[in-house]
């Protein structure tokens, strides 16, 4: 008998010390330092580093070329119907363009880190942006898209009009011309563009919704839930407005490439279930009358591919750009 408990006690000891709390480490498989047994990213991802200095090309064919991205806080995948979002909705049938619905935002779904992936063209390991805290960031090491086109060619006018402060604040605080961090609503957001785009004051400008994702939080995320719709619904008022400065743009010789993107979706009134695919699912669309795109059916994209794009098409190529992103342009 006290053999029987002695064994009884070492399988319950080896039990609790193989079963320990979970492991923290770099979950990023293309880390130099990658843990495969990790099961909470820490911050701790090291990679080979780009020994400069940089060198960057500009494409002199399509460097005057301009860039409109519209990013909407919070947009669930199931809300593009052509009852709720009749305009975005069309977009995909009748505009050329890459179109897909079911965009993979980063493993943690949170605003913080899937905007600074946008913008600096690299996944979260590297960028290390984790919350909405913005701690730790390394955006000295790989900074946001502007940076390029700003070093590219310094007359470029760049802007950023946003409701979330937070990333005009800790993201586009340096190399851009204009990032207003005086907090304002979507209609001012709106408004600010519509006289930015009108009076020709930015050639590549970036826009940042708030307000679906305020009302998803407030009463849910999902195309059934009436104040979620109607706000998607006035959102997609606002593309449909912005496209209309665009397409007028274009008549008059400017050439326009649009792209339209969120952070996340939702489920309930979170969007903290990475691995929910309401939530890890968004949109995004790359519009242009007549250029070549990745093949929507085959070509799945990711938050990264934002910045790529917006380079490649404005023919700017940095080695240092090129060695860090994580990113694929969907324009050919």
């Amino acid at each position: 008998m006290r053999k029987l408990n002695y064994l009884n006690i070492m399988l319950i000891t080896i039990l609790f010390y193989s079963c320990g709390p979970d492991e923290a480490g770099c979950m990023d498989e293309n880390a130099i330092n990658y843990n495969i047994d990790a099961v909470e990213d820490d911050g701790s991802c090291e990679y080979d580093l780009f020994i400069g200095p940089d060198v960057i090309t500009v494409d002199p064919v399509k460097i005057n070329r301009k860039v409109l991205v519209i990013g909407i806080d919070g947009f669930r995948s199931d809300v593009l119907t052509s009852q709720i979002t009749p305009f975005m909705h069309n977009m995909t049938l009748a505009r050329n363009g890459y179109y897909n619905t079911s965009h993979i935002v980063e493993d943690i779904t949170y605003s913080g880190p899937n905007w600074s992936s946008i913008l600096t063209g690299v996944n979260q390991y590297k960028h290390n942006v984790l919350n909405n805290e913005f701690e730790n960031d390394n955006y000295s090491t790989y900074p946001h898209f502007f940076k390029y086109i700003e070093t590219a060619q310094s007359n470029i006018k760049t802007a950023s009009i946003v409701n979330w402060i937070p990333i005009n604040t800790y993201v586009l605080n340096q190399n851009i011309d204009y990032s207003p961090v005086q907090p304002i609503n979507d209609a001012t957001v709106l408004s600010e563009a519509q006289n930015i785009l009108s009076d020709s004051n930015a050639d590549v400008l970036f826009l940042q919704f708030d307000e679906l994702d305020v009302v998803g939080h407030a009463h849910g995320f999902n195309s059934n839930v009436n104040e979620y719709a109607n706000m998607a619904n006035l959102i997609d008022s606002h593309v449909e407005n912005l496209l209309e400065i665009i397409d007028n743009k274009r008549s008059l010789g400017e050439d326009w490439l649009v792209l339209i993107v969120s952070d996340h979706g939702g489920e309930g009134t979170s969007h903290s279930d990475g691995n929910d695919p309401n939530v890890n699912q968004t949109i995004f669309f790359a519009e242009h009358s007549d250029i070549e795109f990745q093949a929507s059916c085959c070509y799945v994209s990711n938050q990264a591919d934002i910045a790529s794009t917006v380079l490649n098409f404005l023919g700017i190529s940095s080695q240092e750009y090129n060695f860090n992103t994580d990113g694929q342009s969907v324009v050919l």
